[in-house]
């Protein structure tokens, strides 16, 4: 939901190939996700190679003023949905290598409306007024299983609770514009607490590690074992996994745990195994940060249910966890 955010190895998409639509009378809109394999090169494309050149002005075709044509064309087709009528930007310039790899249409903003450029309408808002959704609830399930070509599914409307163990905790957003909320603490294990005061966090589909301030990610993962790499990232021993202390995120009044099962990242490829921290040191500067995001790495064990309110109530996250897929229900 934010574009300011690394992309994970096995990058999830959130359009593909059909747009499926529930039986007449039925609010809910799905939309399945694939995952695509785009190597491990996608994991900091915002960090950049080198300092990017100063982006083109709006409407200048290209430095040197030569006119270029840019051939566009759908990806795995984004169909299915029709009387919805969206406003859409193209991006002309693009700073990082990582749009030379990855194969995906473009980014869907379900943020607030606050954070549209140029106060355009977002997605979310368009299908609602249209009358195509009741009400301006979306959910993701994220299918952590690296072996598994489907990646979950995005439900516009709504929640599926077939995806999650309920009940759902609800959390009220306390800034609406990313969905941002407040965090009580972090534990890990039994011997280390961070945000010991509270935290502002994010949960954010398009971050794909947990994040947070440098220094409390550095003792974070000192606690479990990780080993400086690049960038904020950390290696962990992928023979330590069973040992490794359980990290707990209290939202709501309520404990989220992750295991290290959840928490770590492995990566098989060529017979070789590697294995990343899922907590990435980012500083966010003032007025915005400081703060955590959680991303894929926690939303692929908890669902998260988006609920932007009527009017009357507030905006809120209901989180659960997410359910095995295959387990019956």
């Amino acid at each position: 939901m934010s574009p300011k955010m690394s992309l994970p190895p096995l990058l999830l998409l959130l359009l593909s190939p059909l747009l499926t639509l529930e039986p007449a009378g039925a609010t809910l809109i799905r939309i399945p996700l694939r995952r695509v394999y785009t190597g491990l090169r996608t994991l900091n494309p915002l960090r950049g190679w080198e300092k990017p050149a100063e982006p083109p002005s709006l409407g200048a075709p290209s430095p040197g003023d030569k006119a270029f044509f840019v051939p566009l064309s759908n990806y795995m087709n984004i169909g299915g949905l029709r009387g919805a009528s969206v406003i859409f930007g193209e991006a002309l310039w693009e700073p990082s290598l990582v749009f030379t790899f990855a194969h995906f249409d473009g980014v869907l903003g379900l943020g607030f409306p606050v954070l549209a450029v140029g106060g355009v309408r977002p997605p979310l808002d368009i299908l609602v007024d249209q009358g195509l959704l009741d009400k301006p609830v979306f959910s993701f399930y994220l299918n952590r299983d690296p072996e598994a070509a489907d990646g979950g599914e995005l439900v516009l409307g709504g929640s599926d609770p077939a995806h999650y163990i309920p009940p759902l905790t609800f959390v009220l957003v306390t800034i609406p514009a990313y969905w941002q909320i407040h965090m009580e603490s972090v534990k890990v294990g039994t011997g280390l607490t961070l945000c010991a005061q509270g935290c502002a966090a994010i949960l954010d589909t398009g971050t794909s590690l947990i994040t947070g301030p440098t220094e409390e990610i550095r003792a974070l993962n000192k606690a479990i074992g990780g080993v400086p790499l690049l960038m904020g990232e950390y290696l962990i021993q992928c023979s330590k996994i069973p040992t490794l202390p359980q990290v707990s995120f209290r939202l709501g009044g309520v404990w989220f745990n992750l295991t290290a099962q959840d928490y770590v990242i492995q990566i098989a490829r060529g017979g070789v195994r590697l294995c990343l921290s899922g907590f990435q040191a980012l500083d966010m500067p003032p007025p915005a940060g400081p703060l955590w995001i959680l991303g894929d790495v926690f939303l692929g064990s908890y669902v998260a249910v988006f609920d932007r309110g009527d009017g009357k109530s507030r905006a809120r996250v209901g989180l659960a966890r997410a359910r095995v897929r295959g387990v019956e229900p």
